[in-house]
């Protein structure tokens, strides 16, 4: 959008019909106070009128109007990865329905110019802590994974993990013998062994991250360029109730202006993709907002659920990282 500097005014530049509403919403103004404006400034061949739309080239407003309506807005239509220094602490809450399952925990993410460390905290089920045996297992051998070291791509995508050495290592001579000694049964012996298979190089078992889904969604890759401030793309979820990846059509559309609380905004909005399966039936649907500080591009805050139908039933994914 060009613009010429007077004291008085800004020149906006118009691009196709004029639409009075809508532009006059977005710089605060009424429809009558724009034409009014307007006409006192311009040419007589620019004359505009309440009633009839128009094309017209520029549209005259307040200099102090289109300032504030600049300060709103991106400059780019790319997001950039964050790749300077800092350590936040975030909030995850995951519900998962018809079980009516919840789980919540917080992880630190501390970034460096070359990869993101996280550090992982208890996990709470339905507000209580772990108490069933498998699970129990579950969690203290993914506590090995931590300090977990992360290389990440341009778009923000996991790439590698860098200390993937330290971890087998701390598997190997620690946790896992001590695992073994303690949980003694035919399903945990199974399990153990998957996991030990895991662990001896977890760079070719990275794939196990994208099905956690606190991994799938901060780590999606979002830092990109968005043409005309949208783009279309196929998002994959893994429904571990179903032991089913769920792919969706879906549309990235980020906000020309910050939001209230000076963020970027990202909404991911979208339809289960068509398949053999579900033909003809109800599909499940995608809606995640993102935000982001404004000045350094990293996340502050993802909300929103994924859905799928199983047999009539739908099954959902509610979703929460807040940053603390």
């Amino acid at each position: 959008m060009k613009d010429t500097t007077t004291k008085e005014y800004k020149k906006v530049k118009i691009e196709g019909i004029l639409s009075l509403t809508e532009f006059s919403g977005e710089y605060g103004m009424t429809p009558e106070e724009v034409v009014v404006f307007h006409n006192k400034h311009c040419s007589i061949q620019e004359i505009l009128t309440l009633s009839l739309p128009k094309y017209v080239e520029y549209v005259y407003i307040p200099s102090d109007k289109f300032e504030i309506r600049e300060h709103k807005l991106l400059k780019s239509a790319t997001l950039d990865l964050p790749t300077h220094l800092s350590e936040k602490i975030y909030g995850v809450i995951i519900r998962f329905l018809p079980k009516d399952l919840q789980i919540h925990y917080k992880i630190k993410v501390k970034r460096t110019p070359t990869y993101v460390e996280l550090t992982k905290e208890k996990t709470y089920v339905n507000n209580q802590g772990i108490d069933k045996i498998i699970e129990q297992l579950f969690e203290k051998a993914e506590q090995v994974l931590y300090p977990l070291q992360i290389l990440v791509k341009n778009n923000g995508g996991l790439d590698a993990i860098v200390n993937h050495e330290q971890i087998s290592h701390r598997w190997k001579t620690d946790c896992f013998p001590k695992l073994k000694e303690y949980y003694q049964s035919e399903t945990t012996d199974q399990i153990l062994e998957q996991m030990d298979q895991a662990y001896t190089d977890l760079n070719l078992k990275k794939d196990l991250l994208d099905r956690n889904l606190f991994y799938k969604f901060f780590f999606l890759p979002v830092y990109k360029g968005y043409p005309r401030f949208l783009k279309k793309d196929l998002l994959e979820v893994c429904f571990s109730g179903l032991s089913q990846q769920i792919g969706y059509e879906a549309e990235f559309a980020l906000s020309r202006e910050y939001t209230r609380g000076n963020k970027i905004a990202l909404k991911i909005t979208g339809t289960e993709e068509d398949n053999p399966f579900n033909r003809n039936k109800a599909k499940g649907q995608v809606n995640f907002l993102y935000k982001f500080h404004r000045e350094t591009r990293e996340i502050f805050s993802i909300t929103g659920y994924c859905s799928t139908f199983e047999k009539g039933i739908e099954y959902k994914i509610d979703f929460q990282l807040y940053e603390q």
